[in-house]
């Protein structure tokens, strides 16, 4: 992986290891794109799915933002069974422009940032605590929770990033996220490898900060869109927040007093990109953007920073 190169990792705060534990992982050289065999999910494969959704659908209608609440209305994601990429896809793609890309599994930084800059979302058709999964890893172990699991599954996939997918500027932002980054890879600037892998290092942080685990303040606005008012500070827009029980749970703790497991972080933009992560655990932090306008426009006004020169 082009990330494994850590000559400037000294140069990062919060360093954690960084792995992903084992998972196989997919490049341009190997048989990643698939097609989504419907006919062929079991009835025990619908139930994992709609005990995830079920368990999570009126805390996310009380603290997802108004984006990821317009989204999943306006999709036929089901509740109860697995979704079906083919009556999802289409609509997306006549109101953004995006997508679905079936894959079969984890796609390398180049390939994930290649497809992305093309408006296409890579989505698995597997799902964790599941057989199928369990064949996939027969020759290893890996975390396989119904909290977690170190591949991205159908569940976060879906109900988690294709919402966002319905608005406009979100799309955009998130192709041009795609853009910069197979802009890094392709290295035009001639930076050399070391660099390239530092400044891809700094966009994996920002993704990771932003829409994988970020919250916005919450204006009250979106108060319109659901059945229960939220009663915090914050709203959720992070897909790995939104695919996870426990992750939304300890924002809501945090945010009432409840708890002091992680902290409310101001969102800066120089301190997010220099900001390292943890793949495993609950986040320590969260960055908060005063909005969804805010986080565009800082992006786009610093993407200087994304080329770093040594």
């Amino acid at each position: 992986m082009v990330v494994d190169n850590e000559k400037y990792d000294y140069l990062f705060s919060n360093l954690r290891e960084q792995t992903v534990e084992g998972i196989y992982i997919f490049g341009k050289d190997d048989n990643y794109q698939i097609d989504q065999k419907y006919s062929l999910i079991t009835k025990l494969e619908n139930k994992i799915w709609s005990d995830l959704y079920i368990r999570l659908e009126l805390i996310l209608n009380q603290y997802a933002s108004k984006e990821y609440l317009l989204g999943i209305k306006s999709l036929p994601i089901p509740r109860d069974r697995f979704p079906d990429f083919n009556s999802i896809s289409p609509i997306i793609e006549n109101t953004t422009g995006w997508s679905l890309f079936p894959v079969a599994g984890f796609l390398d930084e180049e390939l994930f940032f290649e497809v992305n800059a093309q408006r296409k979302f890579p989505v698995t058709d597997i799902i964790r605590k599941s057989p199928r999964f369990d064949k996939k890893y027969s020759d290893r172990k890996i975390q396989n929770d119904q909290g977690y699991t170190p591949e991205p599954d159908i569940f976060h996939d879906i109900q988690a990033h294709v919402p966002f997918l319905m608005n406009k500027e979100y799309a955009d932002f998130l192709a041009d996220v795609g853009i910069l980054g197979h802009e890094i890879i392709l290295d035009n600037r001639k930076l050399g490898p070391e660099l390239v892998a530092h400044n891809l290092k700094r966009l994996q942080n920002f993704a990771w900060w932003t829409y994988e685990f970020g919250i916005v303040k919450n204006s009250g606005d979106t108060d319109n869109y659901r059945v229960i008012k939220n009663d915090i500070d914050y709203e959720i827009y992070g897909a790995g927040i939104i695919s996870s029980y426990d992750e939304t749970n300890n924002i809501i703790q945090c945010a009432k007093g409840d708890s002091n497991r992680s902290r409310f972080v101001p969102f800066d933009m120089e301190e997010i990109i220099m900001t390292r992560y943890d793949f495993s655990n609950i986040q320590d932090r969260y960055y908060v953007i005063d909005s969804m306008d805010d986080l565009y426009e800082t992006y786009y006004d610093n993407k200087n920073l994304f080329f770093y020169e040594g």
